[in-house]
Protein backbone atom coordinates (compact mmCIF):
# COMPACT_ATOMS: atom_id res chain seq x y z
CA UNK A 1 0.00 0.00 0.00
CA UNK A 2 2.95 2.36 1.12
CA UNK A 3 4.56 1.45 -2.34
CA UNK A 4 1.70 2.33 -4.19
CA UNK A 5 0.89 5.62 -2.89
CA UNK A 6 4.45 6.38 -3.10
CA UNK A 7 4.36 5.82 -6.39
CA UNK A 8 1.53 7.85 -7.44
CA UNK A 9 3.16 10.78 -5.31
CA UNK A 10 6.09 10.85 -7.87
CA UNK A 11 3.93 11.04 -10.83
CA UNK A 12 3.62 14.54 -11.47
CA UNK A 13 -0.46 14.36 -13.26
CA UNK A 14 -1.62 11.83 -10.49
CA UNK A 15 -0.09 13.93 -7.65
CA UNK A 16 -2.70 16.04 -5.49
CA UNK A 17 0.03 18.83 -5.61
CA UNK A 18 -0.90 18.36 -9.68
CA UNK A 19 -4.48 18.96 -9.25
CA UNK A 20 -4.34 21.80 -6.52
CA UNK A 21 -2.00 24.15 -8.18
CA UNK A 22 -3.55 23.00 -12.24
CA UNK A 23 -6.11 21.19 -12.73
CA UNK A 24 -8.47 23.28 -10.17
CA UNK A 25 -7.48 26.60 -11.73
CA UNK A 26 -7.89 25.92 -14.52
CA UNK A 27 -11.22 24.49 -14.39
CA UNK A 28 -11.69 27.97 -12.77
CA UNK A 29 -10.85 30.17 -15.16
CA UNK A 30 -12.53 27.79 -17.60
CA UNK A 31 -15.81 28.38 -16.20
CA UNK A 32 -15.32 32.12 -15.97
CA UNK A 33 -14.53 32.59 -19.11
CA UNK A 34 -17.63 30.90 -20.58
CA UNK A 35 -19.52 33.11 -18.19
CA UNK A 36 -17.66 36.30 -20.08
CA UNK A 37 -18.72 34.39 -23.52
CA UNK A 38 -22.25 34.12 -22.41
CA UNK A 39 -22.23 38.08 -20.65
CA UNK A 40 -21.63 39.51 -24.15
CA UNK A 41 -24.28 37.38 -26.38
CA UNK A 42 -26.30 40.70 -26.19
CA UNK A 43 -23.80 42.56 -27.38
CA UNK A 44 -22.07 43.85 -30.05
CA UNK A 45 -18.68 43.14 -29.37
CA UNK A 46 -19.41 38.83 -29.16
CA UNK A 47 -16.79 36.81 -28.16
CA UNK A 48 -17.20 33.09 -30.25
CA UNK A 49 -16.13 29.94 -29.49
CA UNK A 50 -13.39 29.65 -31.33
CA UNK A 51 -11.90 33.32 -29.73
CA UNK A 52 -12.82 31.80 -25.82
CA UNK A 53 -10.38 28.77 -27.50
CA UNK A 54 -7.31 30.96 -28.21
CA UNK A 55 -7.35 33.52 -26.15
CA UNK A 56 -7.45 31.07 -22.83
CA UNK A 57 -5.39 27.67 -24.85
CA UNK A 58 -2.37 29.95 -24.64
CA UNK A 59 -2.74 31.38 -20.63
CA UNK A 60 -3.18 27.34 -19.93
CA UNK A 61 -0.98 26.46 -21.40
CA UNK A 62 1.92 28.79 -19.81
CA UNK A 63 0.38 28.01 -16.47
CA UNK A 64 0.72 23.83 -17.16
CA UNK A 65 4.40 24.80 -18.02
CA UNK A 66 4.86 26.69 -14.58
CA UNK A 67 2.47 23.95 -13.15
CA UNK A 68 5.15 21.19 -13.86
CA UNK A 69 8.29 23.25 -13.10
CA UNK A 70 7.08 23.96 -9.97
CA UNK A 71 5.85 20.23 -9.06
CA UNK A 72 8.93 19.20 -10.59
CA UNK A 73 10.97 21.47 -8.01
CA UNK A 74 9.46 20.45 -4.90
CA UNK A 75 9.42 16.47 -6.01
CA UNK A 76 13.48 17.27 -6.53
CA UNK A 77 13.61 19.15 -2.90
CA UNK A 78 11.29 16.03 -1.44
CA UNK A 79 14.22 13.17 -1.99
CA UNK A 80 17.09 15.41 -1.06
CA UNK A 81 15.16 15.77 2.08
CA UNK A 82 14.22 12.11 2.07
CA UNK A 83 18.21 11.10 1.57
CA UNK A 84 19.28 13.47 4.55
CA UNK A 85 16.25 12.30 6.11
CA UNK A 86 17.50 8.46 6.00
CA UNK A 87 21.04 8.83 7.37
CA UNK A 88 19.52 9.76 10.73
CA UNK A 89 16.39 7.35 10.66
CA UNK A 90 16.12 7.71 14.42
CA UNK A 91 16.12 11.29 14.61
CA UNK A 92 13.56 11.67 12.40
CA UNK A 93 11.52 8.94 13.92
CA UNK A 94 11.68 11.27 17.29
CA UNK A 95 11.19 14.92 15.27
CA UNK A 96 8.38 13.12 13.62
CA UNK A 97 6.66 12.51 16.99
CA UNK A 98 7.67 15.79 18.12
CA UNK A 99 5.59 17.34 15.29
CA UNK A 100 2.75 14.55 15.86
CA UNK A 101 2.26 15.97 19.61
CA UNK A 102 2.75 19.32 18.58
CA UNK A 103 0.10 19.11 15.62
CA UNK A 104 -2.20 17.05 18.45
CA UNK A 105 -2.10 19.34 20.76
CA UNK A 106 -2.61 22.81 18.37
CA UNK A 107 -5.88 23.87 19.48
CA UNK A 108 -8.62 23.01 15.97
CA UNK A 109 -5.47 21.30 14.34
CA UNK A 110 -8.29 19.95 11.96
CA UNK A 111 -9.44 23.50 10.97
CA UNK A 112 -5.91 24.62 9.90
CA UNK A 113 -4.83 21.35 7.98
CA UNK A 114 -8.46 22.27 5.73
CA UNK A 115 -8.02 26.41 6.17
CA UNK A 116 -4.36 25.69 4.72
CA UNK A 117 -5.34 23.49 1.81
CA UNK A 118 -8.42 25.66 0.83
CA UNK A 119 -5.94 29.03 1.16
CA UNK A 120 -3.63 27.28 -1.18
CA UNK A 121 -6.19 26.69 -4.19
CA UNK A 122 -7.25 30.30 -3.07
CA UNK A 123 -3.38 31.46 -3.45
CA UNK A 124 -3.28 29.47 -7.19
CA UNK A 125 -6.61 30.89 -8.03
CA UNK A 126 -5.92 34.31 -7.04
CA UNK A 127 -3.79 34.87 -10.42
CA UNK A 128 -6.76 33.83 -12.80
CA UNK A 129 -9.18 35.87 -10.62
CA UNK A 130 -6.91 39.17 -11.20
CA UNK A 131 -7.11 38.25 -15.20
CA UNK A 132 -11.14 38.22 -14.75
CA UNK A 133 -10.85 41.00 -12.53
CA UNK A 134 -8.65 43.11 -15.19
CA UNK A 135 -11.07 42.16 -17.75
CA UNK A 136 -14.20 44.06 -15.57
CA UNK A 137 -11.67 47.00 -14.79
CA UNK A 138 -11.05 47.09 -19.02
CA UNK A 139 -15.10 47.04 -19.38
CA UNK A 140 -15.61 50.03 -16.79
CA UNK A 141 -12.52 52.10 -17.80
CA UNK A 142 -11.59 51.04 -21.24
CA UNK A 143 -8.16 51.54 -22.49
CA UNK A 144 -6.77 52.15 -25.94
CA UNK A 145 -3.98 50.79 -28.21
CA UNK A 146 -0.69 50.91 -26.50
CA UNK A 147 -2.69 52.55 -23.09
CA UNK A 148 -3.45 48.86 -22.49
CA UNK A 149 -1.33 48.38 -19.62
CA UNK A 150 -2.76 50.98 -17.82
CA UNK A 151 -5.36 48.81 -16.10
CA UNK A 152 -2.66 46.11 -14.43
CA UNK A 153 -2.44 47.69 -11.27
CA UNK A 154 -5.65 45.27 -10.68
CA UNK A 155 -3.10 42.48 -10.05
CA UNK A 156 -1.41 44.11 -7.28
CA UNK A 157 -4.98 44.17 -5.47
CA UNK A 158 -4.66 40.77 -4.90
CA UNK A 159 -1.00 40.75 -3.25
CA UNK A 160 -2.70 39.90 0.30
CA UNK A 161 -3.83 36.31 -0.64
CA UNK A 162 -0.42 34.80 -1.43
CA UNK A 163 1.49 37.25 1.08
CA UNK A 164 -1.25 35.75 3.66
CA UNK A 165 0.22 32.35 2.63
CA UNK A 166 3.34 32.35 2.80
CA UNK A 167 3.00 33.87 6.09
CA UNK A 168 0.70 31.88 7.74
CA UNK A 169 2.66 29.00 5.77
CA UNK A 170 6.05 29.33 7.61
CA UNK A 171 4.10 30.12 11.08
CA UNK A 172 2.45 26.41 10.70
CA UNK A 173 4.96 24.56 9.24
CA UNK A 174 7.17 25.70 12.41
CA UNK A 175 4.19 23.84 14.59
CA UNK A 176 4.37 20.49 12.47
CA UNK A 177 1.78 21.15 9.45
CA UNK A 178 2.45 20.73 6.12
CA UNK A 179 2.78 23.99 4.78
CA UNK A 180 5.80 24.10 2.20
CA UNK A 181 3.45 23.90 -0.94
CA UNK A 182 1.62 27.00 0.55
CA UNK A 183 4.75 29.01 1.19
CA UNK A 184 5.80 27.89 -2.67
CA UNK A 185 3.10 28.72 -4.56
CA UNK A 186 2.27 31.99 -2.51
CA UNK A 187 5.78 32.82 -3.18
CA UNK A 188 5.26 32.16 -7.29
CA UNK A 189 1.82 33.78 -7.38
CA UNK A 190 3.21 36.98 -5.84
CA UNK A 191 5.73 37.58 -7.57
CA UNK A 192 3.31 36.76 -10.97
CA UNK A 193 0.89 39.07 -9.73
CA UNK A 194 4.04 41.77 -8.96
CA UNK A 195 5.55 41.43 -12.73
CA UNK A 196 2.33 41.71 -14.16
CA UNK A 197 0.81 44.42 -11.85
CA UNK A 198 4.41 46.31 -13.23
CA UNK A 199 3.00 46.70 -16.99
CA UNK A 200 1.03 49.88 -15.35
CA UNK A 201 4.30 51.84 -15.14
CA UNK A 202 5.05 51.40 -18.15
CA UNK A 203 5.42 54.34 -20.78
CA UNK A 204 2.85 54.84 -23.46
CA UNK A 205 1.87 57.12 -26.07
CA UNK A 206 -0.52 59.50 -24.12
CA UNK A 207 -0.93 63.25 -24.67
CA UNK A 208 -3.07 65.84 -23.82
CA UNK A 209 -6.18 65.66 -25.68
CA UNK A 210 -5.71 69.80 -26.39
CA UNK A 211 -3.21 68.98 -29.49
CA UNK A 212 -5.63 67.30 -31.26
CA UNK A 213 -6.39 71.03 -32.25
CA UNK A 214 -3.34 71.10 -34.50
CA UNK A 215 -5.61 68.77 -36.74
CA UNK A 216 -9.27 70.21 -36.62
CA UNK A 217 -9.12 71.81 -39.82
CA UNK A 218 -7.62 69.03 -41.57
CA UNK A 219 -10.25 66.73 -40.37
CA UNK A 220 -12.80 69.03 -41.51
CA UNK A 221 -15.68 67.42 -38.84
CA UNK A 222 -17.02 68.54 -35.57
CA UNK A 223 -15.00 67.27 -33.07
CA UNK A 224 -15.62 66.59 -29.43
CA UNK A 225 -14.27 69.38 -26.63
CA UNK A 226 -12.81 66.12 -25.23
CA UNK A 227 -11.51 62.49 -25.17
CA UNK A 228 -8.40 60.49 -24.68
CA UNK A 229 -5.40 61.49 -27.81
CA UNK A 230 -2.15 59.11 -28.51
CA UNK A 231 0.77 60.06 -30.99
CA UNK A 232 2.80 57.69 -32.07
CA UNK A 233 6.12 58.75 -34.30
CA UNK A 234 7.46 56.17 -36.04
CA UNK A 235 10.43 56.61 -39.13
CA UNK A 236 8.11 53.83 -41.47
CA UNK A 237 5.07 51.66 -39.83
CA UNK A 238 4.65 48.45 -41.89
CA UNK A 239 4.24 49.83 -45.65
CA UNK A 240 7.93 50.85 -46.79
CA UNK A 241 6.63 53.83 -49.32
CA UNK A 242 5.45 55.78 -46.60
CA UNK A 243 7.93 57.26 -44.28
CA UNK A 244 8.05 60.00 -41.87
CA UNK A 245 5.14 57.87 -39.92
CA UNK A 246 2.63 59.49 -37.39
CA UNK A 247 0.14 57.87 -35.97
CA UNK A 248 -2.40 60.64 -33.93
CA UNK A 249 -5.52 57.76 -32.20
CA UNK A 250 -8.13 59.50 -30.44
CA UNK A 251 -10.96 57.49 -28.74
CA UNK A 252 -14.52 59.10 -28.42
CA UNK A 253 -16.30 55.93 -26.38
CA UNK A 254 -16.95 57.94 -23.28
CA UNK A 255 -18.51 61.06 -25.15
CA UNK A 256 -21.19 62.45 -27.30
CA UNK A 257 -20.33 62.01 -30.98
CA UNK A 258 -23.83 62.66 -32.19
CA UNK A 259 -21.96 65.98 -33.66
CA UNK A 260 -19.25 64.44 -34.85
CA UNK A 261 -21.29 61.88 -36.77
CA UNK A 262 -22.96 64.22 -38.14
CA UNK A 263 -20.63 66.50 -39.67
CA UNK A 264 -19.22 63.64 -41.46
CA UNK A 265 -22.10 61.93 -42.82
CA UNK A 266 -22.92 65.46 -44.45
CA UNK A 267 -19.21 66.14 -45.45
CA UNK A 268 -17.97 65.76 -49.26
CA UNK A 269 -14.55 65.09 -47.54
CA UNK A 270 -15.50 61.75 -45.81
CA UNK A 271 -16.41 58.93 -47.91
CA UNK A 272 -17.89 55.14 -46.67
CA UNK A 273 -14.93 52.45 -47.17
CA UNK A 274 -17.27 50.88 -49.83
CA UNK A 275 -17.70 53.75 -52.26
CA UNK A 276 -13.77 54.72 -51.61
CA UNK A 277 -11.88 54.73 -55.37
CA UNK A 278 -9.35 51.80 -55.97
CA UNK A 279 -6.60 54.27 -57.02
CA UNK A 280 -7.31 56.16 -54.17
CA UNK A 281 -6.11 52.83 -51.70
CA UNK A 282 -2.34 53.44 -52.62
CA UNK A 283 -2.52 56.44 -49.57
CA UNK A 284 -4.44 54.23 -47.35
CA UNK A 285 -2.10 52.75 -45.07
CA UNK A 286 -2.31 48.39 -44.74
CA UNK A 287 -3.33 48.63 -40.94
CA UNK A 288 -5.89 51.32 -41.30
CA UNK A 289 -8.08 50.12 -44.49
CA UNK A 290 -10.88 48.13 -43.20
CA UNK A 291 -13.95 46.13 -45.14
CA UNK A 292 -16.20 47.15 -42.35
CA UNK A 293 -18.29 50.37 -42.65
CA UNK A 294 -16.10 52.66 -41.97
CA UNK A 295 -15.31 56.59 -43.19
CA UNK A 296 -12.38 57.32 -44.59
CA UNK A 297 -10.76 60.72 -45.97
CA UNK A 298 -7.59 61.18 -47.48
CA UNK A 299 -5.56 65.07 -47.40
CA UNK A 300 -2.95 65.47 -49.47
CA UNK A 301 -1.14 68.66 -47.44
CA UNK A 302 1.01 69.33 -50.49
CA UNK A 303 -2.11 69.87 -52.40
CA UNK A 304 -4.71 71.22 -50.05
CA UNK A 305 -6.73 68.41 -51.59
CA UNK A 306 -8.97 65.57 -50.66
CA UNK A 307 -9.15 62.16 -52.19
CA UNK A 308 -8.00 62.77 -55.35
CA UNK A 309 -4.42 61.84 -57.38
CA UNK A 310 -2.06 64.08 -57.81
CA UNK A 311 -1.58 65.72 -61.15
CA UNK A 312 2.32 64.66 -61.23
CA UNK A 313 4.95 62.60 -59.71
CA UNK A 314 6.18 64.03 -56.43
CA UNK A 315 6.84 63.73 -52.90
CA UNK A 316 3.77 64.56 -51.11
CA UNK A 317 2.55 65.12 -47.74
CA UNK A 318 -0.55 62.85 -47.02
CA UNK A 319 -3.03 62.47 -43.98
CA UNK A 320 -5.30 59.27 -44.25
CA UNK A 321 -8.30 59.58 -41.77
CA UNK A 322 -10.78 56.69 -40.24
CA UNK A 323 -13.55 56.97 -38.28
CA UNK A 324 -15.16 53.52 -37.33
CA UNK A 325 -18.57 55.30 -35.93
CA UNK A 326 -19.62 52.02 -33.77
CA UNK A 327 -16.39 52.30 -32.09
CA UNK A 328 -16.28 55.90 -31.31
CA UNK A 329 -12.93 55.74 -32.60
CA UNK A 330 -10.99 58.52 -34.79
CA UNK A 331 -7.21 57.63 -36.54
CA UNK A 332 -5.00 60.25 -38.38
CA UNK A 333 -1.93 58.77 -40.55
CA UNK A 334 0.70 61.20 -41.74
CA UNK A 335 3.19 60.74 -43.73
CA UNK A 336 5.48 61.35 -46.81
CA UNK A 337 4.34 59.18 -49.93
CA UNK A 338 6.64 59.86 -53.37
CA UNK A 339 4.07 59.24 -56.00
CA UNK A 340 4.76 57.89 -58.99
Amino acid sequence: MKSTNSKKDNNIFKSRFFFELFVIPSIMWIILSILVMIDSMDSTDKLTIGELIMTDFALILIWFVISIIVIKVSFILKKSFSKKAKDNDEGKSVENKRNVMKIEEYPHSRFIKNGMIILFIVTIASLWLALASLSIVNLINPQHGFNFTKNTWVFWCFLPIPILSIILGFKYKRAGFKCTKNIVGGFIIAFLLIVYGAFCLMPTFSVDYDEIDKYRDIVDAELPSNGELEIQDWDTYFDDDKTEYTIINAYYDKENVSDLVSSIENSNNWILSKDIKSVLRIFIPSTLYSDADAYYSIYNKTTGQYNTLPEEAGDYEIYAMKYDVSDKYLEIHKFKYSYK
